[in-house]
């Protein structure tokens, strides 16, 4: 698997992590489609731990390049492209959600404050809708201000998988979502974790009884942005 690098248009392949090379590269993104795209080249860069994967004929707006024959792609609706009553109704189920959980430990510092919904996706599986958030807790302190950030994955109103992190607002690491997969007649969420001069790649998958986070590439440290 590679992320897409938003200003080249070429793959950031995750080298540590790769055996080989596939034999049908497809480049997926938000819609339900895997683009087959031709292998130009495999560059040594940007750093040892990292290779800059070429490819042509990848169209615009890619997020994830990998081998197609074991994974087909699933349709997302960012929250921006659904109606405003629609992504009004997801903002309002995530924070409902999201205010049920108990504050324990680190998270006790939060309590109270008011859930802020960040990002939103609506992945469609056959039958059924998942809801993924990123919502966010700020609070504010005389030197600089702590964030937490946490992902969530909702089937209906119910949240199957809460991942958190917090720390300081300027450098707390972030999620984003690149893709969402059938893999083997189970949904995978591809998902990057972005943090100050580091980048991973996370998958978090549902098996038969749970999501949970099933693997995640070594951490990007050599200092370029996806």
């Amino acid at each position: 698997m590679a992320m897409a690098n938003v200003t080249t248009g070429d793959a950031l392949l995750f080298r540590h992590d790769t055996s080989v090379t596939p034999n049908r590269i497809g480049v997926i993104g938000y819609d339900s489609v895997a683009t087959p795209a031709a292998l130009r080249d495999v560059r040594a860069s940007p750093c040892a731990a990292r290779a800059m994967l070429r490819l042509t004929d990848a169209p615009p707006g890619w997020s994830l390049a990998l081998d197609a024959a074991h994974a087909h792609p699933l349709l997302i609706d960012a929250l921006e492209d659904l109606s405003h009553a629609d992504s009004q109704q997801v903002v309002v189920r995530i924070q409902r959600a999201l205010n049920t959980l108990p504050d324990t430990g680190g998270a006790m510092e939060f309590r109270g404050l008011p859930v802020v919904v960040r990002d939103a996706w609506v992945v469609q599986l056959p039958g059924e809708r998942l809801v993924v958030a990123r919502a966010a807790r700020l609070r504010n302190l005389e030197a600089a201000a702590h964030e937490e950030l946490r992902l969530a994955v909702l089937e209906g109103d119910q949240l199957r998988y809460v991942a958190r992190v917090a720390g300081d607002e300027e450098t707390v690491e972030s999620w984003d979502l690149l893709a969402a997969l059938m893999i083997q007649g189970h949904p995978w969420l591809a998902i990057a974790r972005e943090g100050v001069g580091s980048l991973q790649l996370e998958l978090v998958a549902r098996d038969d009884t749970r999501w949970h986070s099933v693997w995640r590439s070594d951490a990007l440290v050599c200092g370029v942005s996806k």
